[in-house]
């Protein structure tokens, strides 16, 4: 039976739209999940129970309220579906009924060591991203900031003692009633099942900006646009992370490796990573031009670089930056060149950064052309196999080539925990790639 959203799910939807997201720094996410009882985990599946709903239903507002009918096209009103249907997931999920003294013992902060642990240290603000830039809607960016744009304060009064709290840890003596235990799971369930859901969503949306660009019959998408998937695709980063987060705490059965807090790695091996990164990005190179052997990468990197990240955020984000550097230097020095020009990996760490640098000579690119590489619109047709290969041929010529969803995605991820993704190119020679990654690990999502 298909699945069909009602006007009182769409109501309540515009009522969580009103509110703003919460959002939480890497090291609270930390801090918080280093020893999560039951408890502790349904205090934060009550925070994810109200926060989630907040940012799916700020999604569905927005992909309902796109300009020039691009809301109407099939790709985006199923990703909106999606949205709205997760969010009824979570909204509707049966909570346990729990006697007086259970929800005492949960508001009750832990005790450590005899003392009561502070509450978490507050997130600072994100230094790669500008205020408002990535708020739900581009008109509460001038408001007061609390999201629901009328300026009417109400929920600011909150703010000093926030009734949604991610990271407080909850006192951890004595049992907890098997209702907690049984709602845990099944709420991780749910979550697995929406995350699930929302696997697809970046080639749909893709596939909807194209069923557009073809129905306008328009070559380039224009800024509103650009903006609006910048904030989407920033968003999901951080509605996955939260998602992830939660599955990975509850099922630490598995997880006995005592450097990671679910997905995030508190001795995250810079060198390592990038050495996978570089092999995975050679063999795909290699599979895709049919070579013997790919350009040849020079790693220089202090052996045992450790900070606290998400390896999967990392790995993706140079996977994608070292990808375009081959492709760039295959395709200006022809595929049957015998030895090409070595593309270098440096990697520097500094007191509040970690910088990456990928130097390629893959021809560069100019500087006109710069702005492009941001933009979403370069799909390579190989990446999303179901978008009509023809569409697309004058959308994609060299030196753009291989620059599809690839930078402008992992410039998210890099901002999204205070980093940034930097490009600096010489026409005629190559191009630098600086991955900044911010290792003080307090900086607020980018969600406010």
């Amino acid at each position: 039976m298909s699945w069909k959203k009602t006007d009182m799910l769409m109501d309540t939807i515009r009522h969580y739209a009103n509110f703003p997201a919460t959002g939480v720094s890497l090291r609270q996410m930390v801090q918080f999940g280093e020893r999560p009882s039951t408890g502790t985990l349904f205090r934060a599946s009550q925070f994810l129970s109200e926060e989630l709903p907040i940012r799916l239903a700020h999604r569905v507002q927005e992909l309902g309220d796109l300009p020039d009918g691009l809301n109407e096209m099939p790709s985006i009103k199923k990703v909106q579906e999606w949205y709205a249907q997760s969010f009824e997931e979570i909204t509707t999920l049966p909570r346990p009924q729990l006697s007086k003294d259970v929800r005492d013992r949960l508001m009750k902060p832990a005790k450590q060591s005899g003392r009561s642990s502070k509450i978490l240290a507050e997130a600072t603000k994100n230094p790669s991203v500008a205020e408002g830039q990535y708020t739900s809607s581009p008109w509460q960016q001038n408001g007061n900031g609390n999201g629901n744009g009328n300026g009417n304060g109400n929920h600011d009064s909150k703010k000093g003692s926030s009734a949604r709290r991610y990271f407080a840890t909850v006192e951890d003596t004595g049992d907890w009633p098997p209702e907690l235990h049984d709602y845990n799971q099944r709420f991780a369930q749910t979550l697995n099942h929406i995350k699930r859901r929302h696997d697809s969503v970046v080639t749909t949306v893709a596939q909807g900006i194209l069923e557009y660009k073809r129905k306008r019959q328009r070559m380039q998408i224009d800024n509103n646009i650009q903006a609006f998937l910048d904030r989407f695709y920033m968003s999901r980063i951080g509605i996955r992370m939260l998602i992830g987060q939660h599955i990975a705490l509850t099922d630490q059965s598995h997880h006995k490796d005592p450097t990671y807090v679910g997905i995030i790695c508190t001795k995250t091996n810079v060198r390592d990573l990038a050495q996978e990164a570089i092999e995975n990005a050679r063999f795909v190179c290699e599979d895709h031009y049919g070579l013997f052997d790919a350009p040849k990468v020079q790693l220089v990197c202090p052996p045992n670089l450790n900070f606290m990240y998400v390896p999967g955020h990392l790995s993706h984000m140079l996977f994608e930056t070292l990808k375009n550097s081959l492709r760039a230097v295959v395709e200006t020095h022809g595929q049957d060149k015998e030895d090409f020009p070595v593309t270098k990996v440096v990697v520097a760490e500094g007191k509040e950064d970690i910088t990456i640098k990928i130097s390629d000579e893959g021809g560069g690119i100019p500087r006109s052309a710069i702005p492009l590489v941001w933009t979403y619109m370069y799909t390579t047709v190989d990446t999303t196999p179901s978008l009509d290969p023809d569409f697309d041929k004058s959308d994609f010529k060299a030196p753009m080539a291989g620059f599809g969803y690839g930078l402008p995605i992992s410039r998210l991820y890099a901002r999204y925990f205070g980093g940034d993704l930097k490009l600096i190119s010489m026409e005629g020679y190559g191009t630098d790639v600086y991955l900044h990654l911010n290792r003080l690990s307090s900086s607020s999502e980018p969600l406010q």
